[in-house]
C-alpha cells in the first residue's frame, strides 16, 4: 500500500480494514455502502471520493471483488 497522506485519519483506515475483514466472506464489497458505514462510525474531514479511494486501493490488495454502483434513490 502506498503511504498515506498527512490528512487521512488513521481510525477510517483501521475501521475499512476491519470492515474488509469482515466482507472476506461476501461475493463482493459495495463501495457505496462500506462509505455510508465509516461515515456512521467515524468522524473524519475526509471525503466520500477519499473514503472510496482507500476502501478501493484496501479492497483491491486483499483481491475482494467490488460493486461500484449507488443504490437507487
Amino acid at each position: 500500500m502506498r503511504d498515506l497522506p498527512r490528512d487521512i485519519d488513521a481510525d477510517v483506515v483501521i475501521e475499512i480494514s476491519r470492515l474488509l475483514d469482515d466482507a472476506a466472506h461476501t461475493v463482493a464489497v459495495a463501495i457505496h455502502g462500506l462509505v455510508k458505514h465509516i461515515r456512521d462510525a467515524t468522524q473524519t474531514r475526509l471525503s466520500d471520493q477519499a473514503i472510496e479511494e482507500l476502501i478501493v486501493e484496501m479492497a483491491s490488495t486483499r483481491g475482494l471483488s467490488m460493486i461500484f454502483e449507488k443504490p437507487a434513490a
